[in-house]
């Protein structure tokens, strides 16, 4: 396994219900890394907590508790000019293109004032590097005097990158890049994030709620319900053995591009609504929806580890079969 960049260890990020004073728990003890040149998927519903979390990591939401460490440091006891100097290696990509960029700007403009912010000042200099960042995402200098607006979602998607490439960082946090796309573009996108890493030893966190998408760029992969890690694992072991019930849930609703397996796919229904983050279930989060349910997953579930580096927070981790708790004695459970 590669050195850890990043590590975030029992982080929560809360919020407060403006109408009720709730307190909304979005990211409630999550643990997560992200090695040197390792591309990272994080998957879950909408509303699990994948983008808080995200936004944490660079400071665009300020955390409860927890810790998040970039080689070795902690961003949560920093401050000033060093928490600067070291935030700007982690760039973050947003899912709409369009509105991150500046209706009244040019894209040359754009990039060219993400150069000036981090420290170039010379504009030829600046001119130069706008000019071989758009190169570096596969766009023509001549894009340069266009204007957002005169793009497709695509290319739009291509200088968000190159704008945040401007900072020389190691670590990419992208939030559902792909997901306002066409099909044939994502591909493209995906691509370009696989040749970063292959050229510039870059790492990635990829949050998206389309696990094809993920299967096809990540190397390890977590999974997020109601605002904590449900499992964890390589992208080959968790694609073809998950050993959570909602990791199943979720892969059973992926298409196949095979008609025979697709005949032959078992989908697992479940149940009811997300819960709320303001009151989640106690013990296991998961258990309001779970087709395997039992009364002791009204504790909280111990992480079981199906293999070094496969996890699984369920009291049956690797005894549900699509959907099915197998055979069990209740003896070896807590």
């Amino acid at each position: 396994m590669p050195e850890n960049l990043i590590e975030i260890v029992d982080l929560k990020t809360h919020f407060r219900d403006r109408h009720t004073g709730a307190e909304i728990k979005a990211c409630d003890g999550v643990s997560l890394k992200i090695g040197a040149g390792e591309i990272v998927g994080l998957v879950g519903e909408s509303g699990c907590g994948k983008s808080t979390l995200g936004r944490t990591i660079v400071g665009l939401e300020s955390a409860k508790s927890g810790e998040i460490r970039f080689k070795g440091e902690n961003f949560l006891a920093m401050s000033g000019k060093h928490l600067f100097e070291r935030r700007r290696k982690i760039q973050y990509i947003f899912q709409d293109p369009l509105s991150s960029l500046s209706s009244r700007q040019t894209i040359g403009q754009a990039i060219d004032e993400a150069l000036l912010i981090n420290g170039e000042n010379n504009h030829s200099a600046r001119a130069a590097r706008v000019k071989e960042l758009l190169d570096q995402v596969g766009l023509p200098e001549q894009i340069m005097e266009r204007y957002p607006r005169e793009m497709s979602g695509g290319q739009r998607q291509r200088v968000c990158i190159a704008r945040s490439l401007a900072a020389n960082p190691t670590v990419l946090i992208c939030d559902e890049p792909v997901s306002s796309l066409d099909v044939s573009i994502r591909a493209q996108i995906m691509n370009l994030f696989l040749k970063l890493r292959d050229d510039f030893g870059m790492s990635c966190l990829l949050i998206a709620h389309d696990l094809a998408i993920v299967r096809q760029a990540a190397q390890r992969v977590y999974v997020m319900y109601l605002g904590r890690v449900m499992e964890e694992g390589e992208s080959g072991a968790l694609y073809s053995q998950p050993a959570h019930p909602y990791t199943q849930a979720l892969l059973s609703a992926v298409p196949s591009t095979n008609p025979v397996e697709e005949r032959e796919r078992q989908r697992i229904i479940l149940k009811g609504d997300v819960p709320s983050p303001v009151n989640p279930p106690t013990g296991c989060r998961f258990r309001t929806r779970c087709p395997a349910v039992q009364s002791v997953c009204e504790t909280s579930p111990p992480v079981n580890s199906l293999s070094e580096s496969h996890l699984a927070s369920c009291h049956f981790a690797g005894r549900i079969k699509a959907g099915i708790l197998q055979e069990y004695d209740m003896r070896q459970i807590g």
